[in-house]
């Protein structure tokens, strides 16, 4: 489960830096928020594995970049990770000791499209890159996302979609 933290903002020397932890990643409202809240730069860190979420790896992180006008830094880790007792993993397949393999591929993403080259997939590596945060403001300016965004409008629809009664605005012939 996710934190029940907010989608704080830390004011540092380097930058304003948020972290969307691992699993938050698939929610476009958790990097959104980031941004509202004024990041420059979005860690995620993860220990996520191949199959279902690595087709997704390489576009979540830099189209929130993108969305939300900051650097996101993707951060995975690598290796194979075994327990001493057997578990299930709700997928139907027979009990085993490990999660399978975490693909790192790290990288990061800038509001600009553009991205590093990712990190190996089985060895540990370090990333170093220079992000100029200037950057940040100058895709702002350019393509004005927040300004076309219409938070009064999601607020309104997400606040009516929590209601039990909830009935989505679906048009039928």
């Amino acid at each position: 489960m996710e934190g029940n933290t907010g989608h704080k903002v830390f004011e540092t020397a380097f930058g304003r830096i948020a972290i969307n932890i691992c699993y938050g990643r698939h929610h476009p409202q958790n990097w959104m928020m980031y941004g509202i809240n004024g990041a420059d730069i979005v860690f995620n860190p993860s220990a996520t594995v191949g199959e279902l979420s690595e087709p997704m790896w390489g576009i979540e992180a830099r189209n929130a970049a993108i969305a939300n006008s900051y650097f996101t830094v993707a951060i995975n880790r690598v290796g194979t990770e075994s327990f001493p007792n057997e578990f299930s993993s709700g997928d139907g397949k027979p009990a085993h000791k490990d999660f399978g393999h975490f693909y790192g591929s790290s990288y990061v993403a800038a509001p600009d499209a553009r991205r590093t080259p990712g990190l190996s997939r089985t060895k540990d590596g370090l990333l170093v890159t220079e992000l100029d945060l200037n950057l940040c403001r100058q895709v702002k300016d350019r393509w004005n996302f927040r300004m076309t965004q219409r938070l009064d409008l999601y607020a309104k629809s997400l606040y009516d979609a929590i209601e039990p009664d909830y009935e989505p605005p679906i048009v039928k012939e």
